[in-house]
């Protein structure tokens, strides 16, 4: 029988007000995992009231303290590694070869990162003159609210609700209904790490009831999102009426740019990764390769070849490299794009039809897919597919490669790959995303900053920068004169 998981209030396990529970399927073979509770706006109203009676007292305590908390949460996670991963696995459909070698131990080592890099934080001292003492401190904002998706579902929580819980806010965390159970797990692993009751609370249920009662508290200071561009949008629109912080870490259509110099083995071996990680299921993923075209037809077979070895199927094989996509309405999603590129008149290069593989066939799975000579009007060209399918394309010039970069809406990252790495920087200041790799894409660490620009939003996560995130700069003056009358107050006489 399926585990039945409670939400985390105040430092209680509870069931919702209705006691209605969802359930969380296993997408590679549609088995129940676990069921979750079904909050709404009452859970929504609790959680906060927690997180305000817990902020002041989190806020006063030491950052050493604040910090020790995150190292110890770190610690369980790792000592608690194999259940996290097979749990992960089981509800989003990661292979099991990823979940315990990468998610997993980033999720701790990002935790120690904040840990460490949060006891650096200071204010200035502001030289405005010798009869004052001008400075600025950095203080808690207060309650956070938390709204993470369903591509790394562990991961993703750990990058917002470590940075903010050890700038001294208390959080309320609202997970994706696709994936939720590893988040419930991280709010057991905060309490048993010492976090005092009402700093980190979970709240489970659909966007539309609990993500919109959450964004429209006025006792939630900030949102942190991570998601698509559709729903960052909404969020936008709701947190606007209470003039609400939003940080908004959304979609991305990258570029991965194979220059005419470019070393094609290299970046065949890039693009795979680029491409195909995570079964594509990444807001970094490289999904729109422009190539040379006097490198094009090399590359085309070569990637195919690369990708044609990658084994898909079931995730808690340790030799499956790609697993299904999360859930079922979305690799149906996915396959309607694929059929929209065929009738578009894109050249199917590889994969493109449901695998009839009886370990694979009721699940949601999707095979690797390349379409070559794709142009800008295509929807493989424009949209957020979000999964194993990728788009490659000829240029010319340089100058067409880069403005077909910077054709898309969205501005999040994008890669070139060339053997003039100077041409390249340059070529770098042109492109208008947040992130710009050269010779590599998807490498994303705790100490580099992760945020978009354009319709990939803005704010940052991850590096010291996303510490800002969380706190409130306020200034500070002080009189050293002692005088009652100073002479910039003669102005009025």
């Amino acid at each position: 029988m399926a585990q039945q998981y409670k939400a985390l209030i105040g430092g209680e396990w509870v069931d919702s007000s209705t006691g209605a529970q969802f359930e969380v399927l296993n997408p590679a073979n549609g088995q129940v995992v676990g069921t979750a509770p079904l909050c709404g706006k009452a859970e929504v109203d609790k959680a906060v009231e927690a997180a305000l009676e817990a902020a002041p007292g989190w806020a006063a305590t030491p950052v050493g303290q604040r910090s020790k908390v995150l190292l110890k949460a770190a610690q369980l996670i790792m000592a608690r590694q194999e259940e996290l991963a097979i749990l992960e696995t089981q509800q989003q459909g990661s292979p099991i070869r990823k979940t315990m070698n990468f998610d997993v131990p980033l999720c701790a080592e990002q935790l120690e990162y904040f840990a460490g890099v949060a006891r650096s934080v200071t204010g200035q001292t502001l030289p405005v003159g010798p009869w004052c003492m001008s400075a600025t401190v950095k203080e808690p904002l207060g309650v956070v609210g938390i709204i993470t998706p369903w591509n790394f579902p562990a991961l993703m929580v750990v990058w917002k609700l470590g940075a903010a819980v050890v700038m001294g806010n208390a959080c309320v965390v609202k997970p994706t209904s696709v994936a939720p159970l590893t988040t419930l797990k991280l709010g057991e692993i905060f309490q048993e790490a010492g976090a005092p009751a009402g700093v980190v609370n979970v709240i489970t249920g659909p966007g539309n009831t609990v993500g919109e009662a959450l964004v429209s508290h006025p006792g939630v200071q900030k949102i942190g999102f991570t998601g698509d561009t559709a729903t960052g949008k909404q969020i936008m629109n709701v947190a606007s009426a209470h003039v609400k912080q939003v940080g908004l870490e959304l979609g991305g259509k990258n570029a991965f740019v194979v220059l005419a110099d470019a070393d094609v083995d290299a970046a065949v071996q890039g693009a795979v990764f680029a491409g195909f990680f995570n079964s594509g299921q990444v807001c970094a993923a490289a999904s729109r390769f422009f190539v040379h075209k006097s490198l094009y037809e090399e590359f085309c077979g070569k990637f195919v070849a690369e990708v044609s070895k990658l084994r898909y199927g079931d995730p808690m094989n340790p030799e499956t490299v790609l697993g299904p996509v999360a859930y079922m309405e979305h690799r149906d999603k996915i396959e309607s794009y694929i059929e929209t590129t065929k009738r578009d008149g894109a050249r199917l290069l590889l994969g493109g039809e449901r695998s009839n593989i009886p370990e694979i066939r009721d699940g949601a799975f999707v095979g690797p897919t390349i379409f070559a000579d794709c142009t800008p009007d295509m929807k493989i060209m424009q949209d957020e597919i979000f999964g194993p399918v990728v788009a490659v394309t000829p240029f010319d010039s340089t100058e067409e490669a880069i403005a077909g970069v910077n054709s898309s809406p969205y501005g999040l990252c994008a890669s070139l790959w060339t053997k003039n790495v100077s041409g390249g920087l340059a070529l770098a200041g042109q492109i208008k995303t947040g992130t710009v790799w050269i010779n590599e894409h998807l490498m994303i660490f705790c100490e580099t900053p992760w945020g978009g620009c354009k319709q990939s939003g803005w704010g940052k996560d991850l590096s010291t920068m996303v510490l800002e995130e969380y706190v409130m700069t306020k200034h500070i003056y002080v009189d050293l004169t002692g005088q009652p009358e100073k002479p910039w107050y003669a102005i009025l006489k």
